[in-house]
């Protein structure tokens, strides 16, 4: 087991690098580039009027984010430039030069713990309720209850997310119960509430928007273990238990474990989908996460925040994918890791 984890994790670093390296080439194409979002969006009416004045402020900002050579102001190679970046992440400086390494991560820190109630609390949702649904289709599977459930679910998680939130918005917030708040995670002047009714008016914020982030998520979770504990409950090992007469409560746990088999290898995929949904999810809903963070530096060209925040979602999500090889050989114990 520790060959394959020392190979695993060299597979993480491998895979982390050639991440990195694909998304600092794709923000190097695009059109335009950090300097040019700068100065446009300074709003200064010289640079707008005067072109040469312009071109000499953006070359001077592409001379302070190292992106041009001071001396000759040829652009340097993207080879170059990624091998500059990768020596400052690894010591964790994601700032471009003469920046505030401490103010990015500043920026990031609070942002984190935003993303961090979401994903947590939709995780709750998705194996809390997302497990026991799905066992209780798999004992019924091909029953009307059956049919029924699996079709609304099934119906439910086409729907893309944006759509289902803006239904929800307009349906509890705006048109109907108008009861659960639009944005944000507190109502302004909530500080001089008591504990008490700020954690409820906490709760309130995060009803609509984990619901959104939790649901496909679950309709997934639900439906492997469905098909799992449907299977499982035609086998021969569970007629045989049956013969055996072993209580039923003993043959359910049974069967509850069976299905639970590929929930442990949905942990990794079920990561990058809360981290992608968290993007819209927090756009929609005005909450500065790292997702409406991601979408703000993108907008700006911020190529220093996007790289640092693709290299913590990168090496989380990698994180998860090897903890659900190991959750797998929990709950199966026929799997084996090599040696």
């Amino acid at each position: 087991m520790l060959r394959w984890l020392l190979v695993r994790l060299a597979w993480l670093v491998v895979t982390l690098l050639g991440i990195t390296f694909v998304t600092f080439v794709v923000v190097d194409l695009a059109p335009g580039d950090r300097a040019e979002m700068t100065v446009v969006s300074s709003g200064s009416e010289r640079a707008f009027l005067d072109q040469e004045a312009r071109e000499a402020a953006i070359l001077q900002l592409r001379v302070r984010h190292g992106m041009v050579d001071p001396e000759t102001f040829a652009p340097y190679p993207v080879w170059q430039r990624y091998g500059r970046w990768l020596g400052n992440a690894v010591m964790l400086r994601f700032a471009g030069p003469g920046e505030d390494h401490a103010a990015l991560w500043q920026r990031l820190a609070k942002a984190l713990p935003v993303t961090a109630w979401l994903g947590g609390l939709a995780l709750l949702i998705v194996f809390g309720c997302g497990i026991p649904l799905g066992a209780w289709l798999g004992l019924r599977a091909g029953s009307r209850v059956d049919r029924t459930v699996s079709t609304v679910l099934l119906v439910g998680m086409g729907i893309p997310e944006f759509l289902l939130a803006s239904l929800l918005l307009l349906a509890f917030s705006v048109a109907w119960l108008q009861v659960l708040p639009v944005a944000g995670l507190r109502t302004p002047g909530s500080e001089q509430w008591n504990f008490a009714w700020q954690l409820v008016d906490f709760a309130k914020h995060l009803v609509l928007p984990v619901g959104v982030l939790a649901f496909a998520p679950m309709v997934m979770v639900s439906r492997f273990v469905r098909d799992s504990v449907a299977r499982a409950a035609t086998s021969p090992f569970v007629a045989s238990m049956h013969a055996l007469g072993v209580p039923p409560e003993v043959v359910r746990a049974r069967l509850l474990r069976h299905g639970c088999a590929p929930v442990a290898t949905l942990v990794g995929s079920l990561l990058p989908m809360l981290v992608g949904g968290s993007i819209v999810v927090e756009s929609l809903f005005a909450l500065d996460g790292v997702g409406h963070l991601a979408v703000r530096a993108a907008l700006a060209q911020e190529q220093p925040m996007l790289m640092a925040i693709l290299v913590v979602g990168s090496l989380v999500t990698l994180a998860a994918l090897v903890v659900s090889d190991l959750l797998h050989r929990v709950v199966d114990a026929r799997v084996r890791l090599p040696r």
